[in-house]
């Protein structure tokens, strides 16, 4: 406890000259006494009380009294200090990683643990300005520079995890944007932290790490895959055991009807195991689960869609060079194959070629880029598209284009240069375009690739499966129309958000099974965990001090004065009643 304002004890003269007049005062009054009846009775009940007797003569005087004293001790200006955060700014980075799932010691989250941290640290605040910033893909100011209290306390309830890999890296450097030369203290909210991570170039900045302090003991499902082959489906599992003892958990897989197994498995201490799995029966998909009872959930399911996209692309070594970069830019498995062998292949593939007379002996839809059985005729005038998936990242309008091959009859046109067919698609979903690429300048333009990107989504397994995405992960996606209304739903049917007006596809930020709808159009796809979430490290708390901040203790003053004011106001109102009551004033 301490005074502000010690100029102001003067004041004190005042109680005690009224307490000195108090003693001088005339301590008796006479009174005519008209009958002594009953004064024996008066007397010992006097007697009997004489301080309460006293109290109520004197009421008014000691209130009084109190009074005088407390506005003394008001102008004092008196202040206790509790405990303050050291800096002239503080900023929280908050993990919201899927491994703050992890449940601690007191069966709570981790995550859940660190709010009550951050609200404990923001009562401590004493008007510092905060700055809140999540981590993952794409880091988040939460707050900026926010000294109201209830507003700091009601954006940190409303804090949720995101399921995405933590970056701190990124995170960090985005976080020194904020630091502005002034000193500050910056605490890391996560499970595990590396001294050698954190940017100690700062001299002013004070780094407090609030870390996973427990050992846990996780069994995770690492991989799962599955492969339909003639005697049903074969299924791959890679199981870890993360704890320092060996592990027996059921492990089971189901398809979307029934349970298709159900076996014990034993995992030895800190290693991992692979399992195989044949003759499964046919499903759309598999779900892998393990009955563990281990303090990290998450990572102890897996599903896999038997309809899995083409990978590898097989491309006509007669084309030109640039269409095979094309698809290498896009990190696409590759190979080039001789003209010659091109309708001999048997592994599964996009095939991209000019050997239109293959078409009816390739068993999938193939991309054609020009034609060896017609020659081509000169053009003039725009490339003009019509609304088809396939444009709809890669826009044609400024290419040129020399010459073009016939177009043939019975397929759909898609582009047109002038009023020539430019791109056709088959009914069973060939894609053929009407010109070599030493025709035109389109290997010059971003489309190209972009185009060459929307293919490949096209052709892989029928455009029916978007692949497996990261939680929140965004990845441009062919979808059509940019008039279209996709919605996401889980395959429960319970609906999640929507896609309009052509908006960029965001996965949804739970693990899971979900399905993309738009009028009759069902596309699936699946959301997992990337492997680094799936890793429960224990971790540490520590401080690193920078050089030029002050780190003594900080304390913050909280005046007595607003109490001392209400108590006044009390004793003014009792003052007045025993004014009112008694009448008296000695």
């Amino acid at each position: 406890m301490g005074f502000n304002q010690l100029l102001f004890l003067w004041t004190a003269i005042f109680p005690i000259a009224v307490l000195l007049y108090y003693f001088f005062r005339k301590k008796y009054a006479k009174q005519p006494v008209s009958s002594t009846l009953f004064w024996q009775e008066v007397m010992r009940e006097t007697k009997a009380s004489p301080y309460l007797q006293h109290l109520q003569r004197n009421a008014l005087f000691y209130l009084q009294m109190i009074a005088m004293i407390l506005l003394v001790f008001a102008l004092l200006q008196p202040f206790w200090k509790t405990k303050a955060l050291a800096g002239e700014q503080i900023v929280f980075v908050v993990d919201t990683s899927a491994t703050m799932e992890v449940h601690t010691a007191n069966d709570s989250t981790l995550f859940d643990k660190h709010k009550k941290q951050m609200l404990q640290l923001a009562e401590s605040l004493s008007g510092k300005p905060l700055t809140i910033v999540t981590t993952g893909n794409e880091p988040n100011v939460v707050v900026r520079a926010e000294t109201n209290l209830d507003q700091i306390k009601s954006e940190i309830d409303k804090l949720e995890v995101s399921y995405e890999e933590e970056n701190m890296s990124k995170s960090l450097d985005f976080a020194q944007s904020f630091f502005q030369h002034k000193a500050t203290s910056v605490y890391i909210f996560t499970d595990v932290l590396d001294r050698k991570e954190l940017p100690l170039q700062y001299e002013n900045v004070t780094w407090n790490v609030e870390g996973l302090t427990s050992e846990v003991a996780n069994l995770s499902m690492k991989r799962f895959g599955a492969t339909k082959t003639n005697n049903g489906i074969s299924a791959l599992i890679q199981l870890e055991n993360q704890s320092n003892k060996e592990q027996i958990t059921e492990l089971s897989i189901a398809n979307e009807k029934e349970d298709l197994l159900k076996e014990n498995v034993t995992i030895p201490a800190n290693e991992t195991i692979t399992l195989s799995f044949d003759e499964l029966a046919e499903s759309s998909f598999l779900k892998a689960s393990l009955n563990a009872k281990d303090g990290y959930a998450l990572d102890n399911t897996m599903t896999v869609f038997m309809q899995d996209q083409l990978s590898k692309v097989f491309i006509d070594s007669g084309l030109h060079a640039l269409v095979r970069t094309a698809f290498q830019s896009m990190d696409i498995e590759v190979s080039s194959v001789p003209t010659e062998q091109i309708g001999l292949l048997s592994e599964e593939g996009i095939v991209v070629t000019n050997q239109f007379g293959l078409i009816n002996q390739l068993e999938r839809p193939t991309l054609f880029i020009g034609r060896n059985d017609v020659n081509a005729l000169e053009v003039n005038g725009e490339v003009q598209t019509t609304e088809h998936a396939l444009f709809s990242f890669a826009n044609l309008s400024d290419i040129y284009v020399s010459s073009v091959y016939p177009e043939i009859q019975g397929y759909t046109t898609i582009a047109t240069v002038g009023d020539q067919p430019f791109i056709q698609v088959s009914p069973r979903g060939d894609i053929v375009v009407l010109a070599d690429i030493q025709m035109t300048d389109w290997p010059l333009h971003p489309s190209f690739p972009l185009f060459m990107w929307s293919v490949k989504e096209q052709l892989s397994a029928g455009n029916t499966y978007l692949g497996t995405f990261t939680p929140n992960e965004r990845r441009p996606q062919s979808l059509g129309s940019a008039a279209n209304e996709w919605e996401i739903y889980t395959l429960d049917d319970s609906y999640q958000y929507s896609i309009e007006n052509g908006g960029a596809f965001i996965a949804p930020k739970k693990p899971g099974l979900y399905v993309l709808r738009s009028n009759d159009i069902v596309k699936n796809f699946s959301v997992a965990l990337s492997q680094s979430e799936k890793e429960i490290e224990k971790g540490n708390t520590y401080k690193v001090s920078g050089e030029q901040i002050e780190m003594s203790e900080n304390y913050s003053q909280h005046s007595f004065v607003p109490y001392i004011l209400l108590l006044l106001l009390l004793l003014f109102v009792i003052e007045w009643e025993v004014q009112r009551r008694r009448g008296f004033t000695s």
